[in-house]
């Protein structure tokens, strides 16, 4: 059982010895399986209103902030290290060992570091994210199983993928007491297992990614499926009724190989498929999670020049993916490119391996400071490199002892927000480009993330709905430098209730004052001279 600990950037208890029920509520649901857009139509904001009466329900920023490191060689020595995430990126090495094949969750709703480790270890590892970054908690998910991945419904229940099972698993995340399994094994292909992958939580809606590999060739047996999960039944999701039985979301390309993303902002699931290795048979492809079907291949892997092992998707249309030459081991070097996600052409490559043994980049991430994370396994010099991805330049090289494989940063996690036309990037004071709205959908609240560079400056958030028309404005006034996070309640500025639906939110800084009555968008903008950034969230009743 896991004993109350203090953090360093908030004091939690955990009372009974369990963590607290978790911040922000329970994500929207979508009722049915089917799409929560019903009657709703995709429509561009209206010239911005007048500004009105400002109500502030700020939560606390957080004050710390990490990069949380999984280091291995595959053989005998691996650990988890940090980062911190601003200058001068303290790093703490070697903090406490994991397995050899491990991957890491941090759940933002329950703060919790949720370490998988996989082949052969078979456990799940709980690790408090705040300095010392202690391990909490330790148990087992079935010897043999080859755990993938773990997604969080609640602070009582979550979900573990087995690659080499049939059954997903749930669990209490802290006890590790099991409370059941989800049968996949309809989705199998002949060699009976489905080959469970990464997963995401989109409102009640757990999406599993499914490899289907042939184990008598090692090589995909068509294209990858998704099984959806109705985590309120623990039931699965019929994602096509007009075929017979319950089917899974059917991709385009095969083998969905990377973590499964969701996009708050675009409200899309992102997977790289790798398909058959040293074959350009893959890509990057998006997912509906309200219509549970694919949409598009944003990018191929012939169109980027090799098998994809990672992509992580940015503000606007410059997306990242880490590729491998197709050329037998140990030529097969790997790459960093950047690339559009309009047309799927690379753009630039950012690192470019061009000596070792085989491939040594690891997984990416991307912080709300738009810094893109690089796992560098190269054995000589192990380390995590970062990237300014406005610029596409290297800012620092942080060694870790042992090559870095996976990362997940201790803080609120990036969605991708879109950014205004004209603000390619964010100069000091400006607003960075907004992290996710957590949840989206939501029922009653939701929490809208951003952080804010350089000195204090006016920031204004407003809320409007699908025609424009200006619902509530949340935020006007000096905000200081750090991450800050303001709640939504679903009403207008007059506090009644809104309507379900889209609405679209507005986030501006700059040097202006705080208040007045700009006539339109023109003098918004001379009245604010640093960053924006918009983006849309669904109401559900």
């Amino acid at each position: 059982m896991i004993q109350g600990t203090t953090r360093n950037r908030q004091t939690r208890e955990f009372p009974g010895g369990r963590p607290g029920e978790r911040q922000g509520g329970r994500p929207g649901e979508c009722p049915g399986g089917r799409s929560c857009r019903k009657g709703l139509l995709p429509v561009l904001l209206a010239v911005w209103l007048t500004a009105a009466l400002s109500s502030l329900a700020s939560l606390p920023a957080f004050a710390d902030e990490y990069a949380f490191i999984l280091s291995t060689d595959f053989w005998s020595t691996s650990y988890y290290s940090t980062i911190g995430i601003r200058p001068p990126r303290t790093a703490d090495i070697a903090v406490e060992p994991v397995s050899t094949d491990p991957v890491a969750h941090y759940d933002i709703d329950e703060d919790m570091v949720f370490v998988v480790n996989r082949y052969l270890a078979d456990n799940v590892q709980v690790v408090d994210p705040g300095p010392p970054f202690q391990t909490v908690g330790q148990y087992s998910v079935g010897n043999g199983s080859n755990p993938y991945d773990i997604r969080l419904a609640s602070s009582e229940k979550a979900y573990v993928s087995r690659y080499e099972w049939t059954t997903l698993l749930i669990v209490d995340p802290y006890s590790g007491d099991s409370l059941g399994v989800v049968d996949l094994s309809a989705f199998a292909d002949a060699d009976g297992i489905p080959e469970m992958g990464r997963m995401e939580m989109v409102g009640d809606s757990l999406f599993v990614a499914l490899n289907n590999i042939d184990r008598t060739v090692w090589q995909p047996a068509g294209p990858g499926k998704i099984a959806v999960i109705d985590t309120r039944a623990d039931t699965l999701v019929d994602c096509d009724p007009a075929s017979s039985g319950v089917q899974p979301i059917v991709l385009q390309l095969p083998n969905p190989y990377t973590e499964l993303r969701y996009d708050g902002c675009r409200m899309e699931l992102v997977v790289g498929c790798a398909g058959a290795w040293g074959v350009l048979d893959g890509g990057i492809e998006t997912v509906d999670p309200f219509a549970l079907e694919t949409k598009t291949v944003v990018a191929t892997e012939a169109g980027l020049g090799g098998d994809i092992s990672d992509a992580s998707f940015a503000p606007g249309a410059r997306w990242y993916a880490v590729v491998l030459d197709t050329a037998p081991w140990p030529d097969n070097f790997a790459r960093l490119v950047a690339f559009d996600r309009d047309t799927g052409q690379p753009l630039d490559t950012l690192y470019n391996q061009t000596s070792g043994d085989g491939a040594s980049l690891g997984g990416i991430e991307l912080n709300n400071q738009q810094e893109l994370y690089l796992c560098d396994r190269d054995v000589i010099d192990p380390s995590v490199s970062i990237f300014d991805t406005r610029a596409d330049t290297l800012l620092a090289r942080i060694g870790v002892g042992v090559p870095p494989f996976d990362i997940a940063f201790l803080q609120v996690p990036q969605a991708g927000v879109d950014a205004e036309p004209g603000q390619p990037g964010t100069a000091p004071g400006e607003i960075l480009p907004l992290t996710r709205i957590i949840p989206n959908p939501f029922r009653s609240s939701t929490r809208i993330a951003f952080s804010l560079d350089g000195p204090s400056r006016t920031v204004r958030l407003d809320v409007y709905d699908a025609s424009g028309r200006r619902v509530t404005t949340l935020l006007d006034r000096a905000m200081p430098a750090g991450s800050h996070a303001i709640n939504w309640d679903g009403t207008d500025s007059l506090g009644r209730p809104v309507a379900d639906g889209v609405y679209f939110y507005h986030l501006r800084s700059g040097d202006g004052p705080a208040g007045g009555s700009p006539a339109g968008e023109s003098s918004i903008r001379s009245s604010f001279a640093g960053g924006s950034s918009t983006g849309r969230m669904v109401l559900l009743k």
